[in-house]
């Protein structure tokens, strides 16, 4: 750990997810975003039902009050060609009124994670600049959208909805492991519950004859309706294009003004800037703990976050 030597900071006890306390883990969301709700059946599907690995918080505690909590989201995922666990560090919160946690907070959570091969997050400003400065988190660059138009165009007739995923993506997503440095496994029974099993949001599937999908969902921000392809897979550059003409198409159906994504691989640079695609709207920095990686050799999109 770096930068520590001269730090005094209280020490507060350690724990983890507190599934018979969660409406401490709903106040002190309440309290840390400006009143808004975290609801019990969203905690329990992040938590308690990812079928990858569950229960991945942790918690400090002053007596019986939470001062901390940070989840993890694991997920299956090829990482430099092996097979792995890697997890996104999402929800993080803490009192205010209890100094110093977020240091003690995410140095207990590596520890208590040691099975999991990387850790990675896209920190606001205030946890990247402790993370960075006294952690050993790595900023790895930032991810920023790629955006265009939405707009009427012809899209291929082998594209269908569909509300649950197959193993071919599986198989996809492995194939694509030789040529990227990570990318999150496909694998059916995560996808269906990342997207279709999630509470509070509505994702819809569209897929090219099992060769590739998008997944998308809507978002307003000041009255501007947009189309977010919070995740795409495909076999081919060929399969590729036609999934995102899809959705510019799409966007315009549902009578949206732009269509944004996240994705940082270079393999698709071109894909994306010939079907109109600007990159470098709105970065978010990203940052993986105690280890670097390339992100222009990483197949990362919205998925990759817990947020979208």
């Amino acid at each position: 750990m770096a930068n520590l030597k001269y730090l005094r900071l209280p020490q507060y006890e350690v724990g983890r997810y507190p599934k018979e306390q969660l409406e401490k883990v709903q106040a002190l969301f309440s309290q840390a975003f400006g009143g808004r709700e975290e609801s019990l059946e969203m905690l329990h599907w992040q938590m308690e039902n990812n079928p990858c690995l569950q229960k991945r918080a942790t918690t400090l505690w002053q007596d019986n009050t939470l001062v901390a909590y940070n989840a993890l989201t694991p997920h299956p995922t090829y990482l430099y060609g092996k097979e792995v666990v890697s997890a996104v560090s999402g929800t993080t919160m803490a009192d205010e009124h209890f100094p110093g946690t977020s240091i003690q907070l995410f140095t207990e959570c590596e520890k208590q994670n040691d099975d999991i091969a990387i850790i990675y997050g896209f920190p606001n400003k205030n946890s990247y600049n402790i993370t960075v400065k006294y952690l050993n988190h790595h900023y790895v660059g930032d991810v920023a959208f790629w955006t265009t138009d939405a707009k009427k165009i012809e899209v291929s007739d082998k594209i269908k909805e569909f509300d649950e995923f197959s193993e071919e993506y599986e198989i996809i997503s492995r194939e694509l492991a030789k040529t990227h440095d990570f990318i999150k496994t496909r694998k059916k029974e995560f996808m269906d519950w990342r997207f279709f099993r999630k509470p509070e949001y509505d994702y819809r599937g569209f897929e090219f004859e099992k060769r590739g999908f998008i997944v998308v969902d809507t978002y307003t921000e000041n009255e501007n309706k947009q189309l977010q392809i919070v995740d795409i897979l495909a076999d081919s550059d060929e399969v590729m294009s036609e999934l995102l003409k899809y959705a510019v198409n799409l966007a315009n159906e549902w009578e949206c003004t732009t269509v944004k994504l996240w994705f940082t691989s270079a393999q698709y640079k071109s894909v994306l800037e010939e079907i109109g695609f600007i990159y470098g709207d709105h970065p978010f920095a990203m940052t993986v703990w105690s280890q670097d990686l390339d992100i222009s050799k990483s197949y990362i999109t919205m998925v990759d976050s817990d947020i979208f």
